[in-house]
């Protein structure tokens, strides 16, 4: 781990710089030490010096910092996650995905990061279903755990639904809403209309949020988003035309859910 002052040095950029791309690009957020100072990884030092050498070739901080994230987290940590898949390997996709967190904001990986890396899996076309679902099962597990880290007892509540089983894409939208410190009840399984109005009643949700996969459960939603007074919002494959859906990634969900 570097402090500031190594790291300016590794770097060649002041100190004040570092925490402004820090705070306007969401780019790394640094461990603190017990005194409350800044400490840097091998990897963020790195990331940081990318950048750095990209500005020298023209672009702009965010320029470089899109084209980076294109070419080496779509190509290559992607391509390691589906290889980790592949082989079955947990302890390597956590490991990925830690470093990930270790560079970027928990709101980045959550609100992007994992979102494209579901549909990678989704598309790829060099695994089995055996080994996708796998990979999303090793995911589920990891935001599940982010619901009850960031649960909090905050004024506003999600209730979060996917009523026909697991769904990453309803997990991806309440864990980003858990680590924004916004309580997240959430529940997969058979849950009847009656259940859904009585928890309603008891929680009060700001935000009704269901995950939809099959026209059956559009029927079912639209019983329940009728009687309710809350916010009501869809994800899933296959809802991206429905007037409730909020999209795939933390800008859509920001945009829809008025965050």
């Amino acid at each position: 781990m570097y402090n500031m002052k190594a790291v300016e040095a590794m770097v060649g950029i002041p100190a004040g710089t570092i925490r402004m791309w820090e705070r306007r690009y969401q780019i790394i957020t640094p461990q603190r030490s017990e005194s409350g100072h800044r400490l840097y990884t091998d990897e963020q030092v790195e990331l940081l010096r990318k950048i750095v050498a990209k500005t020298k070739e023209g672009l702009t901080v965010r320029q470089a910092i899109a084209r980076l994230e294109t070419k080496e987290t779509t190509n290559d940590a992607f391509a390691s996650c589906v290889q980790a898949a592949a082989s079955f390997d947990a302890r390597q996709l956590q490991q990925i995905w830690d470093e990930w967190m270790s560079i970027y904001s928990l709101e980045k990986v959550v609100g992007e990061q994992f979102p494209s890396l579901y549909e990678s899996l989704s598309r790829t076309g060099s695994l089995t279903n055996a080994q996708r679902q796998f990979a999303y099962t090793v995911l589920a597990s990891k935001l599940r755990a982010m619901l009850f880290t960031f649960s909090s007892a905050s004024k506003q509540t999600a209730l979060a639904i996917a009523h026909k089983g697991e769904s990453l894409p309803l997990l991806f939208v309440a864990a980003y809403l858990s680590i924004r410190g916004i309580r997240v009840v959430y529940m997969n399984g058979c849950v009847s209309v009656a259940d859904v109005f009585a928890t309603v009643e008891q929680v009060k949700p700001a935000f009704l949020l269901f995950a939809c996969e099959q026209p059956t459960d559009e029927e079912w939603l639209a019983r329940i988003g009728a009687n309710v007074a809350c916010t009501v919002g869809v994800v899933g494959k296959g809802t991206e035309q429905h007037p409730r859906y909020i999209g795939k990634t933390k800008a859509e969900w920001e945009k829809k859910l008025h965050l």
